[in-house]
């Protein structure tokens, strides 16, 4: 296992009757095929060497199965799991939600028209977060942290979310509005036990499941 920007990422080594070192990255797994006589430990050196390169990998990989997700049955919409038809239209940058529609209306049919639509949404994905951020203080001031974390929004393709411990800040993606509200209610409470542990340890997983207890269902769902 080795942790890169927060991702941890599993490492599989297979030797095998070749010359050179050879990575592969899938999902979070990193696949390492290495010369026979080569020890483990030189193995994960080379990986050590190339954590820009992993971790730009896997944002890429990241951002491609989102937005393949996004459109793979049409030009459907996810807002906290439920399907929305997506009608594009040329014009004054507008949204609007109605029944079973989203009519997004821009200047131009751009990627930044998604983007003005992801904006938009932040809005309601702010109100659900602020809503488990305030049912989940408790437990904060329990372990003894007094503030309240300011929370914002933005498009994060490589993680759901980010705490700040410094700056008292919770930041989560906008790509949550596509998953069910125990995901989003899941990244809530990860993020915030960070104020209390700061790294991915076995007690910081037991505070997670502390506040909550089916947080795996919510984490596998991610992972899809």
């Amino acid at each position: 296992m080795i942790e890169i920007k927060g991702i941890r990422f599993e490492v599989q080594i297979e030797h095998k009757r070749i010359k050179n070192l050879y990575l592969r990255l899938k999902d979070d797994v990193i696949y390492a095929s290495a010369p026979l006589r080569m020890a483990d430990h030189e193995v994960y050196r080379f990986i050590e060497s190339k954590r820009d390169w992993i971790y730009k990998a896997y944002d890429r990989q990241v951002y491609r199965k989102r937005v393949s997700n996004l459109y793979s049955s049409g030009d459907l919409f996810y807002i906290f799991d439920k399907p929305y038809r997506l009608i594009r239209q040329i014009g004054r940058s507008r949204v609007n939600i109605s029944n079973d529609t989203i009519f997004l209306t821009y200047k131009d049919d751009s990627e930044e028209g998604i983007k003005y639509l992801y904006k938009t949404l932040d809005k309601i994905l702010m109100k659900q977060a602020l809503f488990y951020l305030n049912k989940h203080l408790p437990f904060l001031r329990d372990y003894g942290y007094m503030e309240v974390p300011e929370l914002k929004c933005r498009i994060m393709t490589s993680k759901w979310g980010v705490c700040y411990t410094r700056k008292n800040k919770i930041t989560v993606s906008s790509y949550l509005i596509h998953y069910p509200l125990q995901c989003l209610e899941y990244i809530m409470v990860h993020e915030m036990t960070h104020f209390i542990v700061p790294n991915h340890s076995k007690r910081f997983y037991e505070v997670v499941a502390n506040n909550m207890p089916d947080y795996k269902s919510a984490s596998n769902r991610l992972k899809q």
